[in-house]
């Protein structure tokens, strides 16, 4: 038991810190801006690919410790469970809407960017997690019947009730896509609470990955993927970004102009620079 608790946490362990510490080499380089993709994106994403096979040997095995628990679960084990769940969907679109909304409200420009930031993440690597999902067609740990082997290319598009979309896991892509996109923000614009956003934020989004495999959603290797698939999106975001402080993006929706009409009520609009 002790084992393989310890083989889960490395997994996770070596996700985060691999993702999140790996150096943004061409971030503040002179001349053009570096692609939204680029070689440092893809060195990341071999390394969650990498992951999630070392993930997939260990599927089995820690689908049976889970199994082994009690079932359904009661008190704090099954209120862990709902909460992880709920933050990977729809917890995290809504805390990044609040974050968005309430920071331009509130005139926190911190607040606002973060809360965008986690929005661009999650819908951008909700993408590349739909498109392999439908792709891959692995079926849920739930209604395999080759256990772990149970995959067929498409299957997913085909599938209806979402019961062959289990690789990777979608909660736990959006879970870890708001959690490095606003950690990534406070960490360039409020340094001194990185430390408590990071735990507080990637903690909730390693329980949203046991809770898909609590509930028999998700294997070990599909929440291992998802988890990276969202961290990585949300880096890129970041590095695109601050790599083009005068986007257009930010110009929109992190800086519109509100303002009291003339006619009563509220005005709003769009800064625009003019040479």
């Amino acid at each position: 038991m002790r084992v393989r608790s310890v083989s889960i946490g490395a997994l996770a362990a070596l996700l985060s810190v691999a993702a999140l510490t790996a150096p943004s080499a061409q971030e503040g380089e002179r001349g053009a801006p570096p692609p939204a993709f680029s070689s440092l994106e893809a060195k990341r994403f071999l390394g969650v690919f990498a992951l999630g096979a070392l993930a997939y040997t260990l599927d089995e095995e820690v689908r049976a410790e889970l199994r082994g628990l009690s079932h359904p679960a009661t008190g704090t084990r099954q209120t862990l469970v709902d909460v992880g769940n709920l933050y990977g969907s729809p917890g995290a679109i809504g805390l990044g809407f609040a974050l968005w909304g309430g920071g331009r409200l509130a005139k926190k420009p911190t607040i606002a960017a973060a809360g965008f930031r986690a929005l661009e993440a999650i819908a951008v690597s909700g993408v590349v997690t739909s498109v392999l999902k439908e792709t891959m067609g692995r079926a849920r740990p739930n209604v395999a019947t080759a256990g772990r082997e149970d995959w067929q290319l498409f299957r997913g598009a085909r599938s209806s009730n979402g019961d062959y979309e289990s690789f990777p896991s979608g909660h736990t892509t959006a879970a870890f896509a708001f959690a490095a996109a606003v950690t990534g923000e406070v960490a360039l614009h409020a340094p001194e609470h990185t430390k408590l956003v990071g735990v507080t934020t990637f903690g909730l989004a390693g329980l949203t990955a046991y809770a898909r495999m609590h509930d028999d959603r998700h294997w070990l290797s599909d929440v291992t993927v998802g988890a990276g698939i969202g961290t990585i999106t949300a880096l890129a975001i970041r590095r695109w970004h601050t790599t083009r402080p005068d986007n257009g993006i930010d110009r929109i929706f992190l800086r519109p102009v509100v303002a009291p009409s003339p006619f009563g009520g509220t005005r709003f609009g769009l800064q625009v620079m003019l040479p």
